[in-house]
């Protein structure tokens, strides 16, 4: 199985502008995502994955920088860019994370790849820490299916449309863990978000990568402030997520053709995995 880390990016931000370019320890956030990914185990190659969209091209700049694969897809379509990419490339699969989570556990990406060499599944959610610490894993074919089923090209929230384990292979990775509160976050989102990044990463020399057990061990300490505590992580709406179950069994049928021309074979299941740290 050849096997990816793949970053979304794009400079189209309006909470916290360019927010992947902002400096961090002497980098910058999206320097530091990029670093973190190489980290990953037993991946092929790292794949920055941004817009066709000009104010993004200056993206292509990091990837020379990291020598790390590059492509410019779907502006609003993140299901679609990342399929092309994925097809481009010829990836079977690959592990996915945002550009604005550059405290993403390595750790956990590690786990992911480890279960995934093991058993054969479609897509797989983490749940156990803060926002901002897990990454996704996502199988070629799989994805190539929900793209031919979906209709909204929005896809920035694409989460619950795969998410059917009455249709795909999916995998719950549960992190079971005491070592943040419900109340942390560790996202690059807004202002607040991205003061608290800063004070963690100041606590380190400068090309290091922390780990979450790290950052949990300054946060236990007092060491830093949590001042986006009272940020609230948007919800997606009840109607929004009745809309895409709807889409997702209007178009099962269709869903089934296109596995059959790619070699797809289904098994509808739910696999659990927890990990106690």
């Amino acid at each position: 199985m050849k096997l990816g880390n793949f970053i979304t990016a794009r400079l189209k931000s309006s909470r916290l502008k360019r927010k992947i370019l902002l400096p961090l320890n002497g980098n910058t956030v999206l320097d530091h995502v990029i670093n973190r990914c190489k980290e990953t185990n037993a991946i092929d190659d790292v794949v920055l994955c941004t817009s066709t969209n000009p104010q993004d091209a200056e993206l292509f700049d990091y990837a020379l920088k990291h020598q790390i694969k590059f492509y410019a897809g779907s502006e609003d379509d993140v299901l679609k860019r990342l399929l092309d990419a994925a097809k481009y490339y010829n990836f079977d699969a690959f592990v996915s994370i945002t550009a604005d989570n550059p405290l993403h556990s390595i750790f956990v990406s590690n786990q992911i790849v480890d279960w995934v060499k093991k058993e054969d599944l479609d897509f797989v959610f983490t749940t156990g820490l803060p926002i901002g610490l897990t990454p996704y894993f996502i199988n070629t074919k799989a994805l190539e299916i929900a793209v031919a089923m979906k209709e909204q090209a929005d896809t920035e929230i694409w989460g619950p449309f795969v998410n059917r384990p009455d249709f795909f292979k999916i995998g719950y990775l549960h992190i079971e863990t005491d070592l943040f509160s419900e109340d942390v976050r560790l996202t690059c989102d807004y202002v607040e978000d991205y003061n608290v990044i800063t004070e963690i990463y100041s606590k380190f020399p400068q090309h290091h990568n922390p780990s979450i057990f790290e950052v949990s061990k300054l946060i236990k300490e007092g060491q830093i402030s949590l001042s986006n505590t009272n940020v609230i992580q948007a919800a997606v709406p009840l109607e929004t997520i009745e809309k895409i179950k709807k889409t997702f069994d209007t178009h099962m049928d269709h869903g089934k053709v296109v596995a059959q021309k790619i070699g797809y074979h289904f098994a509808p299941s739910e696999h659990k995995l927890t990990i106690k740290i």
